[in-house]
């Protein structure tokens, strides 16, 4: 049942190249980040409510209820975004007919994007007046893929984490973004956290694809997995591996709403989990002007 969830769930949402774009550009409801940032003088928010059950055995299980909130802000010039993120989670621990019930912010990541490499910066695609078939031809350009770097502070709860695991510690990540049609696109995160902890350092990646069928519909699917090991015990990676999918709904240019799925490929534990969210953002840039200027 478990593997036909899985080809069944391959169905982020739908991004639009360039930075302030005419409809909202946000990372929800995947948990890839996207290479471009949402423009200098936007704030954006990207918030979701979801359940998640992690299931060891039929006596032994989680059940949680998160929320998650993303804060976005553009500064400086049209490449730099800072992001703050935070988690909270309530958990209900079911062991042997035993319940614990606790709750608090899980971890917490505050950091800025910056966008390195954008091919379709200064690129104007040029008409071809005497050739029909050379305007029809596939636009190889678009699988350069823009690149981005991205470095924060981690904060995490040792509620949720190894309880030997440092409070506050660096991540870092590359985000390449690729447009390879007029409707599909292809994010990937490749991360690093605890960077500077030889005992905790851990590597992972996010790949997500996404196609919009219209100007309002989109789906997504996405793969995500971490190589894991703490103090010199290896976290096997089946258990740190988890597909999503789901579907966004653009209400307006300025609000997008979504929901979906996901399910670990591991065992130990089972993982299911669902979620719905919405992102918002201010429809007028905010400019910060000198207080002395006429």
């Amino acid at each position: 049942m478990k593997h036909s969830l899985i080809i069944t769930l391959f169905l982020i949402c739908f991004q639009s190249y360039g930075q302030y774009t005419t409809e909202i550009n946000t990372n929800r409801p995947s948990l890839s980040m996207g290479a471009y940032s949402v423009s200098k003088g936007i704030i954006q928010i990207e918030t979701g409510l979801g359940m998640q059950k992690d299931s060891y055995d039929s006596e032994t299980y989680n059940d949680r209820i998160g929320a998650d909130v993303q804060l976005r802000f553009g500064v400086m010039n049209e490449n730099l975004e800072l992001i703050a993120d935070f988690k909270y989670d309530a958990t209900n621990q079911t062991v042997y007919a035993t319940e614990n019930k606790f709750s608090g912010f899980r971890n917490a990541t505050i950091g800025a994007k910056y966008l390195l490499y954008d091919s379709y910066k200064n690129y104007v695609d040029k008409v071809n007046v005497l050739s029909w078939r050379a305007n029809q031809r596939y636009k190889w350009r678009r699988l350069v893929p823009a690149v981005s770097v991205f470095v924060g502070a981690d904060f995490k709860s040792d509620k949720y984490w190894h309880p030997n695991m440092p409070a506050a510690s660096i991540k870092g990540m590359i985000i390449t973004q690729q447009h390879i049609s007029n409707h599909l696109s292809f994010v990937t995160n490749l991360i690093i956290e605890n960077a500077e902890n030889d005992d905790f350092r851990s590597y992972g990646y996010i790949a997500t694809l996404s196609y919009g069928f219209n100007q309002r519909w989109s789906v997504f699917a996405e793969n995500q997995g971490y190589f894991r090991e703490y103090e010199g015990e290896k976290i096997p990676f089946k258990d740190d591996c988890i597909f999503r999918a789901g579907f966004t709904f653009l209400v307006h240019r300025n609000l997008q709403l979504d929901i979906s799925g996901g399910t670990g490929i591991g065992d130990n534990p089972q993982k299911y989990l669902g979620q719905i969210g919405v992102s918002w953002r201010n429809h007028k840039k905010i400019i910060f002007k000198d207080p002395y200027e006429l």
